[in-house]
C-alpha cells in the first residue's frame, strides 16, 4: 500500500530523492514508540455510534471533506496566545490574499474555492518567505491533484464519508483512538497501530501538512481530504526548531482511502505515476477573471476556454 506520507505529488524544491525511496514510508516511527500488537481485524462491525458536529478547523477556512469545502464567513487565521508549546499560532496580522470564498477555478469540475487557497497561503506564510503569486500559484498546485482524484473517484465518496464520520463519532465518544485506527484506517505501511509519524514540514501531501503543524496538541482535526482519502489527524508532539521551518510534529491519524485507488495498488499500478497522469489530462475552467495566473504554467494548456 502507497505511504500518504510521501512528497508531495507536485511538491515544492526539495533535495532530489531516489525513485525506489518513494515506495516505502519516509517518515520513521517516534523513537520512543514501539509497534502494538495487531488488534482486532478492520472489518469487525460496530455499533453505530451518534455523529457529533465536527468542529472547525483551528485556522480559518475551508474544510475540504466534500471535494469544495465547507464555507466559512471569517477568512483569517486565529490568533492564538503562544504557549510554548505545540504548534506555532498564525500571525494574525497578515491578511489572507481573498476576503471571500467564491470558486475561481475548477478542476474536471470540482471547486478550488478561495478559503482553500487562502489556508495554505497562511500558511506557507508562518513558516517561510515568498512572494505572493508564487505562494498562491502553489496552493493551487497543491490542490490540483486532490480535486483531480476527488473527480475521478467521485462515486467512492459517500461511502467513504460515512466510514470517516463513523470514526470521527467513535473517538469524539471516547472510544480509543487506536482501536479506531485498527477498524477504520488503510494506511498499511504506518509504524504503529495508531498511524504514528514523526516528520517535517512539506514531507506530507497537502492539506495533511498544514493540519500537522498548526493543530493544538491532543486536539482531533476535522475529516478532511487528500489525494488519497479522508483523514482523521491528532498532532501528540511538536518539537520547534531554531526557526519555523524546522519544526517537527509528531501525530497519528486514521486513512479512509479511496476504494478505486486500494484496487489500482493491487492490479500492481504505479499509482503516484498514475495519479500523475490523470493530472496532465485534466480540464480547469477559470471562473473569475484575473484567476487564469493561478493555475500552475504547465497545466495552462488544459484550461478550458469558450
Amino acid at each position: 500500500m502507497i505511504s500518504f506520507l510521501t512528497l508531495a505529488l507536485f511538491a515544492l524544491p526539495q533535495e532530489p530523492i531516489d525513485e525506489p525511496t518513494r515506495l516505502k514510508p519516509l517518515i520513521p516511527p517516534p523513537a520512543q514508540t514501539e509497534p502494538s500488537p495487531k488488534g482486532p481485524d478492520k472489518t469487525t462491525a460496530k455499533p453505530k455510534t451518534p455523529k457529533p458536529a465536527r468542529p472547525k478547523a483551528p485556522q480559518q477556512g475551508t474544510i475540504q471533506a466534500f471535494g469544495g469545502g465547507q464555507q466559512n464567513q471569517a477568512f483569517g487565521p486565529q490568533q492564538l496566545q503562544d504557549s510554548g508549546k505545540g504548534p506555532r499560532p498564525m500571525d494574525n496580522n497578515l491578511k489572507p490574499p481573498f476576503d471571500h470564498n467564491r470558486t475561481l477555478l475548477k478542476v474536471n469540475g470540482v471547486p478550488i474555492r478561495a478559503s482553500e487557497i487562502n489556508d495554505l497561503v497562511m500558511y506557507y506564510r508562518s513558516y517561510r518567505p515568498g512572494r505572493s503569486d508564487m505562494q498562491l500559484t502553489e496552493a493551487v498546485k497543491a490542490l490540483i491533484p486532490l480535486k483531480v482524484m476527488s473527480a475521478h473517484f467521485k462515486d467512492d465518496l459517500p461511502t467513504m464519508i460515512d466510514q470517516v464520520d463513523d470514526a470521527y463519532a467513535a473517538i469524539v465518544g471516547g472510544e480509543d483512538f487506536k482501536a479506531v485506527a485498527i477498524r477504520y484506517s488503510q494506511d498499511s505501511e504506518a509504524p504503529t497501530d495508531d498511524g504514528r509519524y514523526t516528520f517535517a514540514r512539506e514531507r506530507a501531501v497537502q492539506p495533511f501538512d498544514r493540519y500537522s503543524f498548526t493543530l493544538p496538541l491532543n486536539q482531533l482535526s476535522p475529516p478532511f481530504l487528500t489525494v488519497y482519502g479522508f483523514h482523521l489527524v491528532e498532532v501528540l508532539d511538536y518539537e520547534r526548531g531554531q526557526m519555523p521551518a524546522d519544526d517537527k510534529s509528531t501525530m497519528r491519524h486514521i486513512l479512509i482511502m479511496y476504494p478505486g485507488m486500494i484496487a489500482l495498488e493491487k492490479e500492481g499500478k504505479d499509482v503516484r505515476k498514475w495519479i500523475k497522469e490523470q493530472v496532465k489530462l485534466a480540464k480547469f475552467e477559470v471562473l473569475e477573471a484575473g484567476m487564469e495566473n493561478l493555475v500552475p504554467a504547465a497545466n495552462r494548456k488544459q484550461i478550458v476556454r469558450d
